[in-house]
């Protein structure tokens, strides 16, 4: 992944500067990782660690919590072998096959996967209580929406606004983790649900997936792709968007159906913006009341 070249010069980077810590925006391998961290003598952390982090600094519900644990776990699970390098002094295994530190490697592999299996178990019993929740929002005939995007992207902002709930909105990566219901009044006695849900980022790793399958089957309702219409980036976010949902095994008819709203139009007040094309701001109001329109008769 990285020549000599570059890595002599973070090298002396480190050296220099009394580093500790690399971090490298890229999904590594366990042994680029302990390659790596033999070559500078600090700790590495790639883009999947940095992710996990913030995950489990964010996680506020049981169910948030378990998810979390379960990336880290499956991580942790795969990187077995760096972990485990001090063993080498020891004589590993029973027998003459086994490798330095094997049986030690093995025990914890076990561990962690009985910790999988436990927590698997334990959202199964989410998704089944989830499933009850669909099957009688289906029965009442209530319409249901869920808040995708990108994350910052201002969904739980708009949550709040539509809701009138007070759930934490900070412009944060990864603020909301754990998923949150809530009914919008539309007016001459009409309500309507929605759903926040966790934001997406590019390069998403596989195991976080994975781990929130329970929460990202609650996009089985209509989707509302919540754009930060202030990011220059915003075109390429809203790709990504689409890009997970088809990893999240969304059909594509419910991708080309899903209505699109561009936040945070209150950043940019030098451009005008039409409040008939969906553009809102969940921070003054701006729009919102034409888009529950929308909604009204969706």
């Amino acid at each position: 992944m990285l020549g000599k070249g570059i890595i002599g010069e973070i090298l002396r980077h480190v050296t220099s500067k009394k580093i500790n810590l690399l971090i490298v925006n890229a999904v590594l391998s366990p042994r680029q990782q302990k390659n790596l961290e033999d070559k500078l003598k600090i700790k590495v952390i790639d883009r999947t660690g940095v992710i996990i982090e913030i995950f489990s600094k964010r996680a506020k519900s049981k169910e948030g919590k378990l998810q979390v644990e379960l990336a880290e776990l499956i991580y942790r699970k795969s990187r077995l072998v760096r972990a485990w390098t001090h063993l080498e002094r020891q004589r590993g295994g029973t027998t003459f096959i086994g490798g330095p530190g094997e049986l030690q490697i093995e025990l914890d592999r076990r561990l962690i996967q009985e910790k999988i299996i436990r927590i698997k178990t334990n959202l199964k019993k989410v998704r089944s209580r989830r499933n009850q929740q669909r099957k009688l929002r289906r029965k009442s005939n209530f319409k249901t929406f869920a808040l995708v995007g990108y994350t910052n992207a201002g969904k739980s902002q708009l949550f709040n606004y539509l809701t009138k709930k007070n759930q934490s909105s900070r412009s944060v990566m990864f603020e909301t983790l754990d998923t949150k219901t809530g009914r919008v009044y539309l007016g001459k006695n009409n309500y309507i649900g929605v759903i926040d849900t966790v934001g997406f980022i590019n390069n998403i790793p596989t195991q976080l997936i994975e781990s929130f399958k329970a929460t990202l089957e609650e996009l089985i309702y209509v989707l509302i792709n919540v754009i930060d219409i202030s990011d220059i980036d915003y075109k390429n976010k809203e790709k990504v968007t689409i890009e997970i949902l088809k990893m999240a095994n969304i059909s594509e008819t419910k991708i080309k159906d899903m209505i699109t709203v561009y936040n945070k139009v209150d950043l940019n007040p030098y451009r005008s913006y039409s409040k008939r094309n969906n553009f809102i701001s969940a921070y003054t109001g701006f729009g919102i009341e034409n888009f529950k329109n929308k909604l009204m008769n969706y």
